[in-house]
This record gives structure tokens, C-alpha cells and sequence, in this order.
């Protein structure tokens, strides 16, 4: 049956929906009016043990909400005034938006004090133009933007107050620029990450410099990052690599530093001060209030350093004590010889009538020798070996290992495989081999044939006798046994790279001298310290020589580590390697000549007699020197130039 009146009539939509409006408001009111409810006003309150409990609930909860949402807004009816609602009016029911919401937003504080602001379609403006906007709209806080960066789409920078960037983060959108572009700004906790390259070293060693006070031993480093020659440039101590570099340039250039001020760097870790008792001996004093040290833990790198003077305020690790005598005496007990904590007088810590002498450790020596008779035999056998394996040519080596002769190499785990791939292949690492895996045989070289044709298969080296140790542990007539440990140089395809080697010899007598019956090498990569002492002792003694000097070097190094006793002429002789003989042309012995001149300091004329009654034997010329010498048996016009 059709429906009555026209689509704008009388009867239409719109009239049919006033009705059912009304009929629903009457059918509520008799309803209430025969079943009044009490405390219609009062909300119930209900608890949810468990979020995860009424998790259906929750969602019928929300689903309800939609529906009523759904429904009321059929209900509004925009064309009738007075039924919309309000703008940025929250719905009965409705949840908290998760969001900034009122006076509620709250930027997290950064736990290094630096914070990174990214400004949407920033790089439209000039940079003066938009830190002017940001400054007016912050005022009165001070805003000075670190390391701007400008990108396609962004602008970036870095702040280190927390109250500026707290400020920035509440002005959400209502930062307007000139133009009428509101820009969306977003903050988070965040620092600069810049490579400890040389520039920076550079930079660090200036600013120290201009920091140091000669008189007093004393080095200011407090607010490093922020020394106005930083400019353009991120310096925070708190992070470790910069921190181990300023420690490598005060260990370089300020060994007697007695005193250093570290205050407001945002420092959390002490890593980098882990050897700082033998790095940095006189350090007796030492600053870090107002920094991030959570737990007195974190101090036990400086347990060692004899520090009388301590400065902890304003860290996280002084309110982690009940009392403040508590803290005194956690911190004294970390540092016994402490006088002064927090600018105050301890009383000192009683403690046993110890000396430091007692205490102190025996020093580190180059070499241990079971029997000082075998000094010169593993002397002349190391100078001739490495001189030949440093050479271009490693075929000699044939006559230096037995016919029967074995030798086994091996590198450190698969975590080193990337800076080691030259001897991976070659690894006979039994730890890292199946039982039933036939490669622990295939790399074990049998055979002096064998032996060197690996040898010869290695990458170039140049090996650095004053970074040797020498351990004999055995000699006996028919067999000695020693290791030798130190540093070389690899160089392949023009990059140079430095190596650490352990070399273990057991050598039996053959002939009129020694070869190898049984060798164990060990190739790893150089840890920091050993490059460190590298570069500090052994690196500046090493220019650029002939090949000559290089045997003159090697000997006096040997001779150096392995601490020389007074030979006698058959254990010399008996040390011979007798490697394959090369002749020797006339320019070769003018070099021989000058080099031996040059470490003797005997004239032109004694030294060419003295390497032609050695059968130009440059190692024995300059053994038979250094022994003569001693014994005052050259005579003086041998000197005279």
C-alpha cells in the first residue's frame, strides 16, 4: 500500500521522524514515572582486577559506545538549529585521549642532557629567521641550537637544556610562522653521533691545552662539550669513545697530571679510566660533581688510582645512601687513601700498617731464560729467521726447518674472521673442528716443503723486535724449546695492518747449528693497549731504513730484550742457521759498510775490516763489535773519523 503525501509533504521524512521522537520521549517518561530510579545522579564505581580478565567487556564496552556514537549522530540533524554539538566536546563514556590533553604533556628528561628537535618543511626558512620565531615563542628561556642540519624535507638540531626543550615540545601547533605556516615540531631525547677522527682529536688536544694549568698540574675539562672552539663540532665526555681519546691525549702529552676537573659533562661510565693508575701514575685528584654516576659501582675503574681528593655531589649515586655517613664510608672504603670528599676532611680510615711496597708488584720482564747459556743461541736464531721472513724472498727458510718438521697455525673465533681472512683457511683451530672433520689433518704441514710453501703463501710482513718476549723453557743438548710473542705489520695491497704473534719453536741441533722440528704459530689482531704502546715506544724508533740498518736494528733490539751474557765461542758457533748463501755485490757492501759504521761509531776503514774478517756476516760482525767493546780490546784510532 503506498505511503501517503509527497516527498516534501506534510507526511514526509521529516515529519514521520518528529513523531517517533516524540512517542520515544513519551514511552521514556511513563516509564521512569512508574519505575523511579534512585540516586539516578550517583555513578556507580566498579574495580577491574585484571585488564586481561574482562578483555570481552571491554570490547562490548567500546562496541556500545560506536553504536550510541552511530546513533546520535543520525539523530543531529544539521539543518535544525541547536542540535549540534559543540566543538572539542568529549562524549560522556568516551576515553581519555592518550595524547597531549590539557596541561598533561610532559617531555621524558633525556638521561644525557641533549635533546634533538626536527622541524617538518623547516628548510623552506632561513635559519636566522626560524631560531627568531622559536626564540620569541620560548622567551624567556635562552635558545641555542646546536649542530643544525639541514635535510630535504626537515630541519634538525640539538639543545642541552632541558627546560628549553620542555618548552619547545608545549608549543605544539601553535607556532606560527610569518607567512602563516604552522610548523610541527617534534622532540625527543637524543645526541649527536660524531666519529673520533683526527680532526677531533686535533680540536680536543687545542681546547686541553688552553685548559691546563702548567704551575698547578691541573686540567679544567668541565662542560667540555660546550668550549666555544667546539663550534660546529659535538665533544661529550659522557660518551666513552671521546672520553678514551682525551684519556690517550692526556697519557701522551700530560703524563704528570696531578689534578683533573670532569664537573657537568653528564658523565655515567668511568670505563675509559680502567689503566688509569699506570696511564695517568700522578693523578691524585679528581672532579665530577654534577654528573650522571648512578651507583658507586660504577667508580670501581678508578679503584686503583691512589685519589686523596674526590668530588661525587650532585650524582645519582649520593641519594642511593640512607644517610650521608653512609655514603662517606662506602666511598672512603673504595678509595682508602681519601682526605677530602665533597670539598670535606675525612678522618682517615684505619687500616692495616701495610707500605705500598709491600704490595707492589715485581716488574714485567722481556724474556724469562731457564738457562742464560741459551741467550745467544735463540738471539742469533731469531735475527736470522725474521730477517729472512721479512724479506721478499721466503724460499731460504727451506734450511731452517728439519726434513720431518710440522707446524700448525691458528686465529682467533669467527668474530675476527672479517680482519683475518688472509689465515682463516689455514686455521687449525681443534676447538672449532668435528671430530670426523679431516681439516685438522689437511692444515697441519708435514715436511720443510710444506712448512714454507705456506710460509710463502702469508701476506708480506715486517716484524718489530723491540716489541718481542722471549720465554726458553727448555734447553738441554738434543733439544730447546722457547716462544716468542710481539708485534708486526702486515701489508697487503699498500694498507698496512697490526698484528699481535705468538710463536712457539722447538728446535733440535743439525749439523753445526739449529733447525725447527716443531712450530705453533698464533696470528690475532692488536687490542688498544698494544697499540697504544705501539705507537708510544716502538713506532717513533722505527723510521724508514735500508735493509741493512733494518739487520742493524734487529740485532741491537734482540740483543736489548734478551739481556746478553758474556758468550763463549762454541755456543756462538753453534747458532748458525745457515741459510741458503747469496753473494754479495759491491754496492750491497758499501751499505754494510755505512750501516755498521753508523751503529758503531767506528770509522769508514775498521768497519770494512771488520766485516771482511766476519766473511760479510753482518750479524756476527756486529756481535764480535759489541763483545770487543766490552772487553776495551778495539783500539782507539778505530774510532777516530
Amino acid at each position: 500500500m503506498p505511503k501517503r503525501g509527497g516527498r516534501n509533504g506534510p507526511s514526509g521524512s521529516r515529519f514521520v521522524a518528529f513523531n517517533d521522537l516524540e512517542e520515544r520521549d513519551e514511552r521514556e517518561r511513563d516509564r521512569e514515572r512508574d519505575n523511579p530510579r534512585k540516586d539516578r545522579n550517583t555513578r556507580r564505581v566498579s574495580f577491574k582486577p585484571s585488564l586481561l580478565q574482562y578483555s570481552g567487556g571491554i570490547k562490548r564496552r567500546m562496541a556500545e559506545i560506536a553504536i550510541r556514537s552511530h546513533l546520535e549522530d543520525d539523530e543531529d540533524m544539521g539543518d535544525m538549529p541547536g542540535t549540534s554539538r559543540p566543538e572539542n566536546t568529549r562524549r560522556k563514556g568516551s576515553p581519555i585521549p592518550r595524547k597531549k590533553f590539557g596541561n598533561l604533556a610532559h617531555l621524558s628528561r633525556s638521561p644525557l642532557g641533549w635533546y634533538q628537535i626536527s622541524i617538518n618543511n623547516g628548510q623552506r626558512y632561513a635559519r636566522d629567521e626560524l631560531v627568531s620565531v622559536l626564540q620569541r615563542a620560548i622567551s624567556p628561556e635562552q635558545l641555542i641550537p646546536l649542530y643544525w642540519r639541514s635535510e630535504k624535507s626537515f630541519i634538525s638540531f640539538y639543545v642541552d637544556d632541558h627546560r628549553v626543550a620542555e618548552r619547545l615540545d608545549g608549543l605544539d601547533r601553535a607556532l606560527q610562522m610569518p607567512d602563516g605556516f604552522r610548523p610541527y615540531l617534534r622532540i625527543r631525547a637524543a645526541c649527536p653521533q660524531v666519529p673520533v677522527n683526527d680532526e677531533l682529536r686535533a680540536r680536543m688536544q687545542v681546547v686541553m691545552a688552553k685548559r691546563y694549568n702548567a704551575q698547578t698540574k691541573a686540567l679544567d675539562m668541565s662542560s667540555f662539550h660546550t668550549d666555544p672552539d667546539f663550534k660546529g663540532i659535538f665533544c661529550g665526555l659522557f660518551r666513552s669513545p671521546i672520553m678514551a681519546a682525551a684519556v690517550e691525549i692526556m697519557e701522551k702529552n700530560i703524563p704528570d697530571l696531578v689534578a683533573l676537573n670532569l664537573n657537568n659533562n653528564n658523565i655515567s661510565s668511568m670505563e675509559a679510566f680502567k689503566n688509569a693508575h699506570t696511564r695517568l701514575p700522578n693523578l691524585r685528584i679528581l672532579y665530577l660533581a654534577d654528573n650522571r654516576i648512578p651507583t658507586a659501582t660504577h667508580l670501581i675503574s678508578l679503584r686503583p688510582v691512589p685519589l686523596v681528593e674526590l668530588v661525587l655531589k650532585n650524582n645519582g649515586l649520593c641519594s642511593r645512601f640512607k644517610d650521608h655517613s653512609h655514603y662517606v664510608r662506602e666511598i672512603q672504603r673504595k678509595f682508602p687513601k681519601l682526605r677530602k670528599l665533597d670539598g670535606e676532611e675525612l678522618t682517615p680510615m684505619i687500616q692495616f700498617d701495610v707500605g705500598e711496597e709491600a704490595t707492589a708488584l715485581p716488574p714485567a720482564k722481556a724474556s724469562f731464560l731457564c738457562d742464560p747459556n741459551g741467550t745467544d743461541i735463540i738471539r742469533q736464531f731469531l735475527e736470522q729467521y725474521f730477517l729472512i721472513f721479512d724479506s721478499d724472498n721466503r724460499q731460504p727458510l727451506l734450511d731452517a726447518y728439519h726434513d720431518q718438521a710440522m707446524l700448525s697455525l691458528m686465529v682467533p673465533p669467527a668474530s675476527q674472521v672479517g680482519r683475518l681472512e688472509k689465515y682463516w683457511r689455514y686455521n687449525r683451530d681443534l676447538r672449532r673442528q668435528n671430530v670426523d672433520d679431516n681439516t685438522k689433518f689437511r692444515n697441519l704441514r708435514v715436511g720443510r716443503l710444506a712448512v714454507v710453501s705456506m710460509l710463502a703463501e702469508l701476506p708480506k710482513t715486517k716484524h718489530f723486535p723491540r716489541s718481542f718476549t722471549v720465554d726458553l723453557t727448555l734447553f738441554t743438548p738434543k733439544m730447546i724449546v722457547f716462544t716468542v710473542a710481539g708485534m708486526f705489520k702486515e701489508f697487503d695491497q699498500g694498507s698496512e695492518e697490526l698484528r699481535y704473534f705468538q710463536r712457539q719453536y722447538i728446535i733440535v741441533p743439525a749439523g753445526s747449528g739449529f733447525c725447527i722440528r716443531n712450530e705453533m704459530v698464533l696470528i690475532t689482531i692488536a687490542m688498544q693497549p698494544q697499540i697504544r704502546f705501539f705507537k708510544k715506544t716502538i713506532e717513533p724508533s722505527n723510521a724508514p731504513q735500508q735493509i741493512n740498518h733494518e739487520a742493524a736494528g734487529l740485532s741491537n733490539s734482540l740483543q736489548n730484550r734478551l739481556s746478553i751474557n758474556q758468550p763463549s765461542t762454541s755456543t756462538v758457533a753453534a747458532a748458525t742457521l745457515q741459510p741458503a748463501q747469496v753473494g754479495i755485490d759491491e754496492s750491497t757492501k758499501i751499505q754494510m759498510v755505512q750501516a755498521l759504521c753508523a751503529q758503531s761509531n767506528m770509522n769508514i776503514e775498521w768497519s770494512k775490516k771488520c766485516l771482511e774478517e766476519t766473511n760479510w756476516d753482518y750479524n756476527h760482525a756486529a756481535f764480535v763489535f759489541d763483545k770487543l767493546h766490552k772487553e776495551n780490546k778495539i783500539p782507539p784510532e778505530a774510532f777516530i773519523k
